[in-house]
């Protein structure tokens, strides 16, 4: 199943339009690279945790990130061994093992179940070698990467698909030489490899120095790597001309380039046979003619294309390589058996003709393994010497002596420990033979992660041998400092695996010596007679040629994960299937629930972990670390003799898998070995995972019969569900991509698993014994993410891949809907009645599906447009088809896509309308029509209600999952409706869904069609008809400080916006003029919300003072435009904001000596200058702050009951130190209060603050009263009063100047000057009255 979703439907991964009908496989492999990196995408979280805090976590303590409260460190921690987990897990004592998730704990590992690494009885063995990984890239336009060294094979064979045209490559190491962004065409399988075609730009197949500076896979960022739809069926039908040219096959084509350069008035089918077989088997004779025409015939045919095809550029500028690729078959390698080992060699020098292959990229492993010995015994010195010609006493030819073994004893008198000796390569030879019980296992290997990064350092002390050598390590600058990611195991937190993007830099001696010997000397010097080497073709690498052998990572992991997890879609307990199979209870589409009886079947079989637990109860179950190494061959460096597939095997495979058994690198990595006895591992994740799979199984064996019923789990039940599954993914995979911390974190379990290993639940997580429900938390403490309770989620990804994008919608609805009742916000709509907040969070809830079913319309619509434009027209097609998708991105992107909040409105005419001239236009209304918010509102209960419903139409979407949400909504708002009559119940639905809709921003909706020519009305809603809800009224346009927009759709939103009553308004894009067409609309200012003030560090206080986000909080949920004192704070707010930068003054212009007289002191603070700060300190530029700050500020200080004033009250008579401290910093302080009139200064300690209400005090209500009757007068005025309202709060001087800057009137446009008549006011008076007095002009006659 592939659930369509909002999002996948801009991808324009729906091309099958391009193509023909059914001519796209189904069946496509996805197999990758085994990559510790990997998670599968059911347990992947949104919000994950850093994979490097996981290593941090195990040393540093975190700074700056939300913590879990007191209790956390208030919890008592316990220390349990290994074995008390073992004991309760083989007791299956489920009520102690769900009682540890409550417990902080520590685990301890029992001594009996480890070994030293060191440890005298262990015999070591690393002679088992594999091959993970190859991939093969041509140096020249055919299919060389296919193609055997050899004239003849009769079993030989190839099998062509071309229906894959979504595959995506997939490959995370190695080297390409170019980008494969658009470029990587699958067209099949060969042997146990994976065929492709690349093409790659002709500068990087005939400049080798850009292929080489091309970034290695592991660190390039590349987009999608598929061909666009044209580009994909260009190459089909040249590849169909070259198979048709093959006698021995059974292809035509009729017309080499189709018939038309229109691609959409012809098929592929009409024109050739190719599809006429879902693959085509080549023997070796027709790949070989593939070949030959490809290289032969690709320049004139690409000469001889339409014009139309080469418009973009594309088709002439590339050129197809073969690219091979095998992964995951872990093929055994450089056996210790000559005869093995030869017969190896020539299958390498007969799988594939080198000469013409640029880079070849392998995963070579090691399996590092250990054994329990019950005696060592001795091996007979003639047979050492019989077998090595010298023996040294040290590995390092530096300083290493020939022994004589009759003078050198098998082991120390002293130590008994076994006297070392080498052979001529430095490789240790044994002296004793472990003997071992028949029926001893091996021991399990992990990494000690604590430790392991000291390896990876470039320097390697007391051996100048093993200098470091750079493009040994990494050929790219950016790469020069190892990062090591580590992956614990089991919980036990220190233990595990790990991945790095380079190799241990103890290689580097003996990667330097296969390349000495393997490489190019010097141009000129090797191989002169070479025709195929350009003398100047290696001038631009230091050393004449580009390495020829590089490491490019390396990852460190126990076998084990070979079996349970061959790649991360396949691990059994990394599906969240549990999840899957509580959470579709609620499913309510008939696909959904033929899925759900799928799931259900798949775990009433067997659980996941009852899955993983069958496959590790075998005997020889892998126990080994291995240890595998990423290497890049350059073949163009390598000598003639040497580049072919024999010497590439026996000068570079063999030496590279066997480097591991040797002293130098073994010793230096033996310290960091973790050895787990063969009776701990591979048990230990089943032993130290109990807690958790028992609860799961007891969460599964009470649920199970419940939803047999028909009955559901709640919400919290299946969330909970999701984070042991993910907590159980995490101790199989170390992953931190498991981890969704926005619910996790509230939990503990964050927290537990990084710091301490095994997992902890919080207080307010209950395991009630039987037979109640096994897991319970409270409504009221289940952890949300906005001040709306939007409940934090875990189960998304899997309910999505399951069951679709709609049911997941309609099951968080359902949530958020049931924590709204339990809980009300505490600052959401607070200026309504309890009954009214509670229907209305339920309606915005409802409304927020409804708004995602319209995103899925309109994207569905819109890439179906695109496709069909793409197809049609060559290249203005898919310029409109482009700009159209880059509308549409933005338009989802946006907070609220059906207003005209950030350019909402504007980006989605840009992606509705199929051209841009019709943008002025505006969304399209082929009907006509015309609604208000409330006929919106009754559309919308009249087809949700319970009884009698009107049939499902526009403006609803019928398969939407807003639909059934709606029904379930109106459920839960009409227990808090009158039930004095059904009239009245209906008007209070209607009103809490027109108050969610405001709050929403929804002013546009999607409507049907015009009716059709016989009269018969649509009623399906679609993306390219629209009504809008807003009553049009003549306000004038919307004015802007800034040039016009210069596009239409600009243009067609303002228009739109201003004849909108409900619309959104922008503070910053008006002028002040025309600010008395918005100040008492509906909506407030955009600006003039909490997230326009950056809080950053003050999103929280320690100790008892309130936050400023709690303040601003406060003041945003209780603001009252109809109050006066919120009135006047929103105007100054937005003046203040004109002025920026100048909200200080400077030291020169205070008043001289100590003013005491309060009046004369505020009259001296009114008159300084506005000034900007002169210690230049950023933070005073950016207006919609202080349309919000400003504001709040006034607010909060003059209401006794807000956050701030009742902490001024509780405390030492001070606000906030952080408060204060943000403020200040923007000059927001009570000095700028009394500037603006709305404060008094009691004494010269005001300069520096002072306490609150101690050295400056407030205006009283009735003078507030009088200020806002005088402002309200003054926008009556709407010529000047915008002047008079600058002159009240910033005084004359400032208020002219900001009458040029801001096109605001200064009394009269011909104004020549003013003068300013300050009257001596009496002694008890505080004001600072100022009367404009017009100054007339006597107009002059103009000279001619």
């Amino acid at each position: 199943m592939a659930p369509h979703t909002a999002d996948s439907s801009i991808d324009d991964s729906d091309d099958s339009d391009i193509l023909d009908d059914g001519l796209l496989s189904n069946a496509i492999d996805e197999s990758t690279p085994f990559n510790l990196d990997d998670v599968p995408p059911a347990v992947e979280s949104d919000d994950p945790v850093p994979q490097e805090e996981v290593f941090h976590s195990m040393f540093i303590a975190r700074e700056g990130q939300e913590t879990t409260g007191r209790t956390w460190e208030q919890t008592s921690v316990c220390t349990l061994p290994l074995s008390a987990f073992e004991k309760i897990f083989r007791r299956k004592d489920k009520a102690t093992a769900a009682n540890l998730l409550l417990r902080r704990t520590n685990l301890r590992i029992d001594p009996h179940l480890t070994f030293a690494s060191d440890h005298p009885m262990l015999l070591w063995d690393a002679s088992k070698h594999f091959l993970d990984f190859v991939l093969v890239v041509s140096g020249s336009i055919g299919l060389h990467a296919f193609l055997p060294n050899t004239i003849s094979d009769h079993t030989f064979s190839v099998s062509l698909d071309f229906r894959l045209q979504n595959k995506q490559f997939k490959p995370k190491f190695g080297k390409l030489g170019f980008d494969p962004t658009g470029s990587m065409m699958a067209i099949g399988t060969g042997s146990s490899c994976e065929l492709w075609l690349a093409f790659c730009p002709l500068t990087h197949i005939e400049d080798l120095s850009l292929a080489d500076e091309t970034p290695l896979l592991n660190a390039m960022k590349h987009g999608e790597t598929r061909l666009s739809p044209r580009h994909y069926r260009m190459a089909v039908m040249f590849i169909a001309s070259a198979l048709a040219q093959i006698s021995s096959l059974p292809f035509h084509i009729m017309h080499t380039y189709g018939t038309d350069e229109d691609f959409s008035r012809w098929r592929v089918k009409e024109v050739t046979n190719l599809y006429d077989q879902p693959t085509i088997n080549l023997r070796l004779e027709d790949l070989k003619a593939l070949h030959a025409y490809i290289v032969s015939d690709w320049d004139d045919w690409v000469r001889n294309a339409p014009a139309s095809w080469k418009d973009d550029g594309w088709l002439q500028s590339r050129a197809p390589l073969s690219v091979a690729c095998r992964y995951g078959q872990n093929q055994a390698i450089a056996s210790l058996n000559p005869t093995a080992r030869c017969v190896e060699a020539a299958n390498w020098q007969a799988e594939r003709e080198y000469s013409n292959i640029r880079y070849m990229s392998m995963a070579i492993a090691t399996d590092l393994t250990c054994k329990p010995v019950s005696r060592w015994e001795k091996i007979p010195e003639d047979e050492l010497l019989d077998a090595h010609d010298i023996i040294y006493d040290s590995p390092n030819s530096s300083f290493r002596q020939p022994v004589n073994l009759e003078d050198f004893p098998p082991r120390d008198p002293d130590t008994q420990k076994e006297n070392n000796i080498y052979d001529e390569d430095g490789r240790r030879i044994p002296r004793f033979d472990g003997l071992c019980s028949p029926n001893v296992k091996p021991c399990g290997v992990l990494i000690n992660l604590e430790s392991i990064t000291e390896l990876f350092s470039a320097i390697i002390a007391e051996d100048d041998g093993l200098a470091f050598d750079p493009d040994i390590i990494m050929d790219d600058e950016n790469l020069g400092i190892p990062r090591v990611s580590v992956y614990p195991q089991a919980f036990l937190r220190k233990y595990g695996h790990i991945q790095c993007n380079t190799v241990l830099p103890h290689f580097t001696p003996f990667i330097s010596k296969i390349r000495n010997a393997v490489s190019r000397d010097t141009v000129g010097q090797d191989d002169l007679d070479d025709e195929a080497l350009d003398d100047d073709l290696f001038n631009d690498f230091p050393h004449g040629f580009p390495p020829a052998l590089l490491a490019s990572g390396c990852q460190f992991y126990n076998e084990i994960s070979h079996r349970i997890r061959p790649s991360a879609a396949l691990h059994d307990v990394q599906q969240g299937r549990i999840t899957s199979a509580l959470s579709g209870a609620y499913a309510t589409t008939r696909n959904a629930q033929t899925a759900h009886k799928m799931v259900l079947r798949e775990c009433g079989l067997h659980l996941p972990h009852q899955r993983y637990d069958n496959k590790i109860d075998i005997n020889d179950v892998p126990r080994a670390l291995r240890l595998e190494n990423i290497y890049i061959v350059q073949l163009d460096s390598l000598k003639s003799a040497k580049r072919n597939g024999s010497s590439i095997y026996n000068d570079m495979v063999v030496p590279l898998a066997s480097y591991w058994s040797h002293p130098t690198i073994f010793e230096a990595i033996r310290p960091h070995l973790f050895v787990l006895t063969a009776e701990a591992f591979p048990h230990v994740y089943q032993w130290t995972t109990y807690p958790i799979t028992s609860l799961l199984e007891r969460m599964w064996e009470h649920f199970l019969p419940v939803i047999a019923k028909g009955g559901k789990p709640t919400p919290q039940v299946v969330e909970l569900c999701s984070v042991l599954e993910r907590a159980l993914a995490y101790a199989h995979t170390g992953n931190a991509k498991v981890l969704a911390t926005s619910l996790m974190r509230p939990l503990w379990l964050v927290k537990s698993l990084l710091e301490q290993g095994l997992p902890t639940f919080a207080p307010s997580v209950r395991f009630p014994h039987a037979p109640c429900v096994p897991v319970a938390i409270s409504p009221v403490d289940w952890p949300t993410l906005t001040n709306m309770n939007a409940p934090a989620i875990a189960s998304k990804r899997s309910q999505m891949l399951t069951y679709g994008n709609d049911h997941f919608e309609a099951y968080k609805a359902e949530f958020h809907i049931q924590l709204s009742i339990n809980q009300l916000a505490p600052n959401a709509f607070k200026r309504y009645a309890s009954n009214v907040r509670h229907a209305t969070i339920i309606a915005v809830v409802a409304l927020q599906v409804y708004i995602a079913d319209v995103k899925t319309l309109v994207a569905g619509g819109v890439t179906t447009a695109c496709n069909v434009m793409e197809a049609e027209d060559a290249i203005d097609g898919e310029l409109h088809a482009l700009q159209r998708r880059r509308g549409l991105r933005k338009w989802l992107g946006t907070s609220h896509p059906l207003g005209y909040v950030n350019k909402g409105y504007e980006h989605l005419v840009s992606c509705v309308l199929p051209e841009s001239t019709a943008h002025c236009e505006g969304l399209p209304n082929p009907t006509k029509d015309k609604l208000s918010i409330q006929d919106f509102a009754r559309l919308i209960c009249d087809m949700s209600r319970g009884t009698n419903p009107v049939a499902i139409a526009a403006p609803l979407i019928f398969n939407g999952g807003s639909t059934p949400v709606f029904r379930v909504a109106l459920t839960y708002m009409r227990k808090y409706a009158p039930q004095d009559s059904t009239k009245s119940s209906e008007k209070f639905l209607q009103e809490a869904f027109i108050i969610a809709a405001n709050h929403l921003h929804i002013n546009n909706i999607p409507w049907h069609r015009p009716a059709g020519l016989r009269g018969r009305r649509c009623q399906k809603p679609v993306f390219d008809s629209w009504v809008n809800l807003g009553k049009a009224i003549d306000l004038q346009a919307i004015e802007r400080h800034h040039a016009q927009l210069g596009n239409a759709a600009a243009d067609a939103s303002q228009r739109a916006q201003a004849t909108d009553t409900r619309a959104a308004w922008s503070a910053e894009l008006i002028t002040l003029q025309s600010l008395a067409d918005y100040i008492l609309r509906s909506r407030l200012p955009d600006e003039f919300a909490i997230e326009s003030i950056e809080l950053g560090g003050a999103a929280s206080t320690a100790g008892s003072e309130p936050s400023p986000n709690t303040i601003y909080e406060w003041v945003f949920a209780n603001f009252d435009i109809n109050k006066p004192l919120h009135y006047i704070a929103l105007i100054a707010g937005i003046y203040v904001s004109r002025i920026l930068p100048d909200l200080f003054f400077a030291d020169s212009d205070k008043p001289r000596g100590n003013v005491t007289n309060p009046i004369m002191l505020t009259k001296a603070i009114r008159a300084l200058p506005w000034k900007p700060n002169s210690s230049g300190r950023k933070g005073c530029k950016l207006p919609s702050q202080f349309i919000a700050m400003v504001p709040a500020y006034i607010i909060a200080v003059y209401t006794p009951t807000s956050p701030l004033r009742i902490h001024l009250k509780n405390s030492t008579k001070s606000f906030p130190s952080i408060w204060n401290s943000k403020n200040s910093a923007k000059g927001i302080t009570p000095l700028l209060l009394v500037r603006l009139g709305l404060a008094n200064a009691l004494s010269h300690r005001i300069w520096k603050g002072g306490p609150p209400l101690t050295h400056w005090t407030l205006l009283s209500p009735e003078d507030i009263t009088a200020k806002h009757r005088e402002i309200h007068a003054c926008l009556a005025d709407r010529q000047y009063g915008p002047f008079r309202i600058a002159v009240i709060l910033l005084g004359i001087d400032k208020a002219v100047n900001l009458g040029r800057t801001s096109q605001t009137y200064t009394i009269n446009p011909a104004i020549a000057s003013i003068r300013v008549n300050k009257h001596l006011l009496k002694a008890d008076s505080d004001d600072d009255e100022v009367e404009i007095v017009e100054v007339k002009t006597v107009k002059r006659a103009r000279l001619h």
